[in-house]
This record gives C-alpha cells, structure tokens and sequence, in this order.
C-alpha cells in the first residue's frame, strides 16, 4: 500500500512533526479500594494502560508516513485494546476460576481449606475473589 492510498485510508495520517511529550492516559485507572486492589479494577487498570500504549505506539514517529494523530487516535487505540481485551482475559479468568475450585471461598463445614488446610476463606482465596 502507498504513501498516498494510507493517507487517503487515513485522513489523521500526517507528516506531523516529531513530538517528545507522552500522550495522555485516554482514562485514568481506577482507584484501588483496598491494600491489595480487587481483580476488577486491576483489569480495568491494565486495560486503561493498554489503551495507553496502544495511543503511543499509533503516534510512534518510527511509523513514518503511516504514523496517526489527531483526536481519532485515543477512539482507533481504545477500539484495538478492547477487541483484544476478551482473547487476553479470558486465559486468566480460566485460571482463576480453576485456583477458587481448589480454593473455595466457603466450606460446608466451616472448617478448613481443603487445598491448604488454612481457615476458609484461605488467603489464596481471598486474594482471587472479585
């Protein structure tokens, strides 16, 4: 594909001058409610530093004429992550999911975890609840 034919694609592809400031973060991340914040804003963080990246790399200089800027580029980064969100979460909830299976928040009897045989919820448990 040429120059002109990614610029056509492309209105926001410009020949912009090199700038050396970060972009700013598209959202900020979310504030963490405990010492050890909850699974779900750990993803939502990752996601907002992901779309961050994503802003960076799209504004990257090195990409030379098929480098984007402009206000579509926070919308283009954010659309990107979040198609990929579901394919690298999914993974990790799975494994997730299969440590509260040995981990289990509650036991029937009150008693102890039956993976580690700490008082339930163990801290194995606690720490992948969300």
């Amino acid at each position: 594909m040429s120059t002109e034919q990614v610029e056509a694609a492309h209105p926001q592809a410009t020949h912009a001058p090199v700038r050396h400031d970060p972009p700013a973060p598209v959202r900020p991340p979310a504030a963490p409610t405990t010492l050890l914040p909850s699974l779900a804003n750990a993803l939502e963080a990752a996601q907002s530093r992901g779309v961050s990246a994503a802003v960076a790399g799209l504004q990257d200089a090195a990409l030379g004429a098929l480098r984007l800027t402009g206000p579509g580029v926070p919308v283009l980064a954010e659309a990107a992550v979040s198609s990929a969100t579901p394919f690298l979460r999914a993974p990790l909830l799975a494994r997730l999911s299969a440590v509260l299976l040995m981990h289990p928040p509650t036991v029937a009897d009150g008693g102890a975890c039956p993976s580690c045989g700490k008082p339930a919820p163990c801290p194995t448990s606690r720490l992948v609840q969300w």
